[in-house]
């Protein structure tokens, strides 16, 4: 009989290393010390089943969520992700056991859990950040990631939840708004350049050469030709004015030459300046981009010249286009006397960097600024050269 349990106790402890809850020991009648392990085993076999519908429930529910859920350890590894993680990456779950998060991030977004570690307290268990998911294929997830501590029984922090939304089709289309805005503004700025230089040019041209009719009458007082002279270096100011607000709204160079044609009208005026040194680079394979997007680069370095000459006191400036079978980077560099950055995450100063982010966003670009007190300030753009819709 004693052999018989023995081998029973041996089968009930093979049946539940399967997996197999449901079986149970058989107690005699002579309630022995056996018989006493048997009935503790059926009591085990009944907390592991009660354990295993739990965690097949959760599983069941943790799986089945759209939204990507992951959980992290303190320091970032993952250690399990539900089945629309795996999906929308394209990672095998497998691979992302072993994986530390910053590796299915894009760049920007890889100091992740240093900013989740600095903002998580006590009082507030919860930080929401949005960042970039890069899948398998090379694209970009936008997910809005909300971030909890993880504790067990005891207290102790064991690490992170992490649930992200999947918000690509939102910022899509916001990057179409913005992007119809500024297409909007700039064919506005072409058609007032436009429209005063046809209208208010050249009715400035013509008082101009009617005062210059002037010169074939004799006056008697001499007063006469001061106030001529003051009217035509008065015509001529409000003329060169004029072009100048033309050229600001939209450079006519730009449209017709190019963006490489109008930077370097641009620095040609700075060099009339005699203030900065500039060095103007470019590949003679540079190719002309698509309207919208020269533009925006017009745009960004001209701001960056702007901010430049009222704030830093820079005596050179570099600026480079690098051109490349799919993307365009422009690289700005001027040895000024720098600032603070940290400055930017205030509100109020931060307008000039803030429109560059519109406009980088707006197109799919990247972008790169810094600045070092008494070294310069520097700004690295990237964009892909093929027009999205």
């Amino acid at each position: 009989m004693q052999k018989s349990q023995i081998d029973q106790i041996s089968d009930l402890l093979l049946s539940y290393s399967a997996g197999d809850y449901k079986v149970r020991g058989e107690v005699s009648d002579e309630l022995n010390d056996i018989d006493m392990i048997i009935s503790g085993i059926n009591m085990l076999g009944e907390e592991l089943r009660v354990s295993n519908v739990s965690k097949e429930y959760f599983s069941s529910i943790f799986n089945a969520v759209t939204d990507l859920v992951m959980i992290a350890d303190e320091d970032g590894k993952l250690i399990d992700v539900n089945q629309s993680t795996v999906d929308l990456t394209g990672y095998p779950e497998v691979r992302l056991m072993k994986t530390h998060i910053n590796d299915i991030l894009t760049e920007s977004c890889q100091d992740f859990f240093e900013i989740v570690k600095r903002h998580l307290t006590e009082n507030s268990n919860r930080f929401i950040r949005e960042a970039e998911i890069l899948t398998t294929e090379n694209s970009i997830v936008y997910g809005l990631f909300t971030c909890s501590r993880i504790f067990n029984r005891f207290g102790k922090f064991k690490g992170y939840l992490i649930s992200v939304k999947d918000i690509t089709a939102e910022k899509e289309k916001e990057k179409l708004i913005l992007k119809t805005i500024l297409s909007t503004q700039s064919a506005e700025q072409r058609r007032v350049a436009d429209d005063l230089h046809d209208s208010l040019g050249q009715e400035l041209s013509m008082a101009q050469l009617m005062i210059s009719n002037f010169d074939r009458y004799e006056v008697a007082d001499r007063e006469f030709y001061n106030l001529v002279e003051l009217c035509r270096d008065i015509m001529e100011g409000a003329i060169n004015r004029l072009r100048e607000i033309c050229f600001d709204l939209m450079p006519n160079v730009l449209v017709r030459g190019g963006i490489v044609l109008a930077v370097n009208t641009l620095v040609a005026k700075l060099e009339y300046l005699e203030e900065v040194e500039v060095e103007f680079t470019y590949p003679d394979s540079f190719s002309r981009l698509f309207p919208d997007l020269e533009i925006v680069i017009y745009r960004i370095i001209q701001e960056f010249i702007n901010n430049m000459i009222k704030h830093s006191e820079a005596n050179k400036l570099s600026i480079k286009l690098i051109d490349s079978e799919t993307m365009v980077k422009v690289s700005l560099i001027e040895d000024g006397q720098g600032f603070d950055i940290n400055k930017l995450n205030n509100i109020g100063e931060n307008r000039g960097i803030s429109n560059i982010r519109t406009k980088v966003k707006a197109f799919n670009g990247h972008y790169d600024f810094n600045s070092v007190i008494g070294k310069g300030t520097w700004l690295t753009l990237e964009f892909p050269k093929k027009e999205t819709t």
